[in-house]
């Protein structure tokens, strides 16, 4: 009596409880995409083809070096902060969720922590917000009846059951669902797309520039890794995403690109240039669902921050924590009210907030934590050529994302934000019909 039946614990092994390095595929592949997809064509038309090309494997070599880093940190955090469970057993028994700026808190002190927390927040805050406003957008090609405002509601009313999901050790399903989608769209868009450019000017090319920086980083890493039985695996599973995401998003936005050429630049929605057919529905359902995963699982981020603040992230009560999530997901719902032009503006965030947050503190925090020889001589460099080259790397990719993509991208990106001035309206019914 009250015993389960053995398909019911099979049904829960396979679906529901995920911590294997293909789960941390499945999540990393799964969250870097959805409707980023449809704005790549965009990017590499400002950029111009080869060079979008050569940029988006420099980016995502770069990205795969600074998330070992991040990985490095978490494990050298986890072995001084946690205790000595086996890693299974640490999964399977507790609730708590580790975050960024708490691993970087607890190598460098608590004002690197503090700094860290305030960038953390607002990438993911604003992540989450930006996949309600790319819903709106996306079901507005396909169905006109409403205006985006009114989509934006209707979608945050779905995305409200994402509050009753424990954390990402639960997410194996969704994150499986969300690679079929974006393989499908991928495909699509290669097919739907089969005249070369150049950049018309340096501004275009370097906002161009920017958005091609989500290839490069984990909106959730220390997440991804904190729901992992073997976390020290994190980087392989990363690395084989980096090389999945690049060939979903190179193959078809050169498809896209010899087909439409110019033309891309004034449509940052791929889909609105291609005409109405099942597959063409198909793709804006699939997207839709994958966002409905992305935002699931982002949110699980700034939830977890959140109840932390309360003193409730360990409360055995799981209605505490349900009910302490609500204020966030309303605030996530008047941000994407407010600012239907949010992917305008995300360009400017992801130079900005998520250049520090994901890249430069990673490679500052590293250096300074392996700095004194007497860590050195307890812990391998992460290179095969010593430290030197771990600095010398980590200070490289300082200097070329503060320089070019904090710096020049940044540039390009206001002085696209400052044209559309007299079209960006806080809460517009229709923003851009």
């Amino acid at each position: 009596m009250g015993s389960r039946h053995p398909w019911h614990d099979f049904l829960l092994r396979v679906l529901w409880h995920g911590g294997s390095t293909f789960d941390a595929w499945l999540n990393i592949s799964s969250a870097k995409m959805a409707s980023r997809l449809l704005t790549m064509p965009q990017s590499t038309t400002q950029m111009g083809l080869p060079s979008a090309i050569v940029y988006q494997l420099f980016q995502g070599g770069m990205g795969a070096w600074v998330q070992h880093v991040i990985g490095i940190l978490f494990l050298k955090y986890r072995l001084h902060h946690q205790s000595g469970a086996s890693d299974r057993t640490r999964f399977t028994t507790t609730t708590q969720v580790e975050s960024l700026h708490e691993v970087i808190g607890g190598h460098l002190g608590p004002r690197w922590r503090a700094v860290s927390f305030v960038l953390n927040i607002v990438c993911v805050f604003y992540v989450c917000s930006l996949q309600l406003v790319a819903c709106s957008n996306i079901v507005y090609n396909l169905n006109r009846t409403l205006d985006k405002r009114t989509w934006t509601s209707v979608f945050t009313a779905v995305f409200s059951l994402t509050i009753f999901i424990p954390n990402a050790h639960n997410y194996r399903i969704w994150s499986f669902l969300g690679v079929i989608t974006t393989t499908y769209v991928a495909g699509y868009l290669v097919v739907a797309g089969v005249k070369y450019t150049t950049p018309h000017s340096y501004e275009e090319y370097f906002t161009g520039l920017s958005g091609l920086t989500i290839l490069g980083h984990v909106v959730v890493p220390v997440e991804i890794m904190d729901a992992m039985w073997k976390p020290q695996e994190f980087s392989m599973a990363n690395a084989y995403s980096v090389i999945y995401i690049l060939l979903v998003t190179m193959i078809p936005t050169i498809s896209m690109n010899r087909r439409f050429g110019d033309i891309l630049l004034k449509h940052p929605n791929a889909l609105s240039l291609l005409p109405s057919s099942k597959f063409r529905d198909t793709a804006i359902i699939l997207l839709l669902v994958h966002l409905f995963i992305n935002f699931g699982m982002y949110s699980l981020a700034v939830y977890a921050m959140w109840e932390k603040l309360l003193r409730v992230h360990d409360s055995p009560s799981y209605g505490k924590k349900i009910l302490s999530r609500v204020p966030v997901f309303l605030a996530f719902w008047l941000t994407a009210l407010a600012f239907p032009f949010f992917g305008i503006i995300s360009k400017i965030l992801d130079a900005t907030f998520i250049i520090w947050n994901f890249y430069v503190i990673p490679c500052a925090a590293y250096n300074l934590v392996f700095w004194s020889r007497t860590v050195q001589q307890q812990s391998k460099s992460l290179s095969t050529f010593g430290w030197v080259t771990d600095f010398s790397l980590n200070l490289g990719v300082i200097l070329w994302v503060v320089i070019v993509e904090c710096g020049l991208a940044l540039w390009g990106d206001m002085v696209s934000l400052l044209s559309l001035k007299d079209d960006l309206r806080l809460f517009a019914k229709c923003y851009n019909c």
